[in-house]
C-alpha cells in the first residue's frame, strides 16, 4: 500500500483550504471506507484543532477513526515515512507559501488549490505559478488543479465563476468542473467538530455532500463529472 498524497495548498488565506481538506478526508474515510491520515502543516493548526475537537466532542459516538498529526518541519521525511501505512494522506498546507508546503509538493500525488472567484484570490496564482512549475519538474506525477470554493449560488453569478476559471487557464492551471458553493453547513460542521457527513440528520445538507462527492470523484479518482 502506497498512499495517494492530496495536498490542499496555496499562497493566500481565506479561500477555505482547511475546510476542503477536512471534508475530502471525511468523504474518503466515511463514504469510501478508506484508511485516511490528515496532516496539518499550517502554523495556525486549524485542522489539527478540528481533529482534536472531533475526538473530544464525540461523547461516546461511534465515529470512524481518523488518524491525524501536526508537523511544522521535516514534512518530506514524515510523509515518506507513513506513505505505506495509509490509503490516502490529506495535507492541509494553510494559506501561505511555506517551506513545508514546498516539501510536500515533492512527494504529493495531487495538489488542490482552492480559490474564490474573486480578483484578489486570482492574483494569488501569480505567486504560485513558478513554485508549482518547479515542483512539477521535480515531481512529474503531481496532478495540479484549481477548485472554485465559496462560490455564490445565484444563477446570474455563473459567468463570474466561469470567468475565474478562464483566468486560471492563462496561468497554465486547470480548474475543476466541480464547484463548491458558499453554504452554512461547512461552518456548522467545523464548529461541531464534525465532517458534513457526521452531523445530525436534521442538520445535514445534501447539496453540500454531493459537491464534496463530486470533488473527490473528479479530482482524486479522475472521473468525469458534470460541472
Amino acid at each position: 500500500m502506497s498512499a495517494k498524497i492530496i495536498l490542499v495548498g496555496g499562497s493566500k488565506g481565506g479561500p477555505g483550504k482547511s475546510t476542503i481538506a477536512q471534508q475530502i478526508a471525511g468523504h474518503l474515510l466515511i463514504k469510501e471506507k478508506k484508511n485516511v491520515h490528515l496532516l496539518d502543516i499550517d502554523v495556525q493548526r486549524t485542522t489539527y484543532q478540528w481533529c482534536q475537537d472531533r475526538e473530544a466532542m464525540a461523547s461516546g459516538e461511534n465515529l470512524a477513526k481518523l488518524s491525524y498529526h501536526y508537523r511544522a518541519d521535516g514534512v518530506l521525511d514524515y510523509l515518506r515515512g507513513i506513505q505505506d501505512q495509509h490509503d490516502y494522506i490529506v495535507v492541509d498546507a494553510g494559506g501561505f507559501d511555506s517551506e513545508s508546503q514546498r516539501e510536500a509538493m515533492l512527494v504529493a500525488t495531487h495538489l488542490l488549490l482552492p480559490i474564490r472567484p474573486k480578483r484578489r484570490d486570482l492574483r494569488s496564482l501569480v505567486a504560485l505559478d513558478q513554485v508549482v512549475e518547479k515542483a512539477q519538474i521535480l515531481n512529474g506525477a503531481l496532478k495540479v488543479r484549481v477548485v472554485m470554493n465559496q462560490c455564490p449560488s445565484l444563477p446570474n453569478q455563473f459567468s463570474r465563476i466561469q470567468g475565474a476559471k478562464d483566468v486560471c487557464e492563462t496561468f497554465g492551471m486547470t480548474a475543476l468542473d466541480t464547484n463548491i458553493y458558499a453554504r452554512n453547513v461547512y461552518d456548522d460542521a467545523e464548529e461541531a467538530g464534525r465532517t458534513i457527513f457526521e452531523l445530525p440528520k436534521g442538520e445535514r445538507d445534501k447539496k453540500a455532500e454531493a459537491e464534496i462527492k463530486l470533488l473527490v470523484k473528479e479530482f482524486v479518482f479522475g472521473e468525469k463529472v458534470d460541472g
